[in-house]
């Protein structure tokens, strides 16, 4: 019962977070269609920074608790950071329709969420399964060390 639930922490934390991406997505979309482009650029950039900020405060809290789930966490925030900082440079230089674009990147960062959930489910599962079979105790794989013995001829 322990185990399901830190099976469906890990998992509830993945799934927030793409829901937390999602409603951030849908309101940098919403700010495209009703702020001029000067204010909009200007609040994306302030935005990617203050989510780069976050990913640096996580790299170090990590780094204390020598964590590495944390920094991967990390990582994910800083990737979430570089991509809200080149949205407009992306659009612009491959000529997307800069809501087409948003959607999409919003759908991408929800199905990594969703899979790595997914993942971590089964993953964890497969160990809990494992924890309780106890063939391991019962089989040991000690090899067996035989001496070798001298053989009398009779002549």
């Amino acid at each position: 019962m322990e185990e399901e639930k830190k099976i469906a922490k890990k998992i509830w934390l993945n799934i927030i977070f793409a829901v937390v991406l999602m409603i951030y997505f849908i309101c940098v979309n919403t700010a495209y269609s009703t702020l001029n482009q000067d204010l909009f650029i200007l609040i994306l950039k302030i935005t990617s920074m203050v989510i780069m900020s976050i990913s640096i405060l996580i790299f170090e809290f990590a780094y204390k608790k020598d964590s590495g789930l944390i920094g991967i966490i990390g990582i994910e925030i800083l990737v979430v950071a570089m991509h809200s900082l080149s949205i407009r440079h992306i659009v612009m230089l491959s000529n997307f329709d800069f809501r087409t674009y948003i959607v999409s990147s919003s759908y991408v960062f929800a199905l990594y969420y969703v899979m790595k959930s997914l993942i971590i489910y089964t993953n964890e599962k497969r160990k809990y399964l494992k924890s309780l079979s106890d063939i391991k105790e019962i089989v040991t794989n000690e090899p067996v060390k035989k001496e070798a013995k001298k053989t009398h001829k009779k002549r």
